[in-house]
């Protein structure tokens, strides 16, 4: 199913916690701003997922909050499996990878991005508060091991550890990993000074790589492969190129279905009627109407 500006649905993005065992100062909590005590039950995420298929989702990700403070979370696993999805993935901040990661394969999970922005364990817990860089990286490790690939280690350019970019690079070139530069969107004021313009970063790859790809349902993202290691730019989303390409509805820990990343106002709640036995796929069709363009470009119509 495409929206009105047609985008075809192809990704559902889901939430199944807001609670985290880190305190990164820069968390945006996943650009929902309500916390409710209700939560969805493993079988309820998993009626949802599938119904999704419905309307051409066909990818996967699951994100918090941290998704592994979830004790069932590999009953959630298993209540969404189904042959119809062609890639299921994790976002994790990696501190319990090591424990879960055989236990997540298993149970259907196909890879993980993992969020690393230093290899420093003294600024590790600064970042973090609560962090230990060691846990998190034979996690990785352990993530690879058991074939939760091609892992992803998501790295957030900032001011205080833009000089440990090289450090990443090599150690994603030594275990396999794929890089993704991500740009820094402070929230408030106070964090501005944390940002730092990736596009001469980028500049600079984009002359010494060997190969230069083009993710068409990824808002049209280049892919950089650089004697060996595959690096990717996530920029702000704040701008047309990210919007007209979005594939991707979410759903909110507490069951409501979220047309947009960038808006709270037009939520779906999906949790109530199916906790009322209706036919919840008129809530994806409104889902789905309500999308449209936050930043419209001159081909918005």
């Amino acid at each position: 199913m495409k929206d009105k500006f047609g985008r075809e649905i192809r990704s559902l993005r889901i939430s199944v916690t807001q609670k985290c065992n880190l305190k990164c100062f820069y968390c945006h909590k996943e650009g929902r701003k309500e916390n409710t005590n209700r939560s969805m039950l493993p079988e309820e995420i998993g009626k949802i997922v599938k119904t999704s298929l419905d309307f051409g989702v066909k990818k996967i990700k699951i994100s918090g909050g941290e998704p592994l403070l979830r004790k069932d979370i590999t009953e959630i696993l298993k209540n969404i499996r189904d042959k119809r999805i062609k890639d299921t993935s994790m976002t994790t901040n990696g501190i319990l990878l090591e424990e879960y990661a055989e236990k997540l394969k298993d149970n259907g999970l196909d890879r993980v991005n993992v969020s690393l922005d230093t290899l420093n364990n003294e600024l590790y817990k600064k970042i973090t508060k609560y962090g230990d860089v060691e846990k998190v990286k034979r996690g990785i490790e352990k993530a690879i091991d058991v074939g939760l690939t091609p892992l992803k280690i998501n790295y957030l350019a900032m001011d205080i550890n833009i000089d440990h970019l090289k450090d990443i690079m090599e150690y994603c070139r030594e275990i396999g990993a794929i890089l993704q530069i991500i740009e820094f969107i402070p929230t408030n004021k106070n964090l501005n000074k944390h940002h730092v313009d990736i596009t001469p970063i980028e500049n600079k790859i984009k002359e010494k790589a060997d190969k230069i790809i083009t993710r068409k349902f990824m808002q049209n993202r280049k892919k950089y492969v650089l004697d060996g290691l595959e690096i990717e730019f996530v920029r702000p989303m704040d701008n047309t190129e990210f919007c007209s390409h979005c594939t991707r509805i979410r759903l909110t820990h507490d069951g409501f279905l979220k047309p947009c990343l960038l808006r709270d106002d037009n939520l779906v709640d999906v949790l109530t009627p199916l906790r009322k036995g209706e036919d919840i796929r008129r809530c994806f069709v409104e889902c789905i109407n309500r999308r449209e363009p936050y930043f419209k470009g001159k081909d918005a119509k």
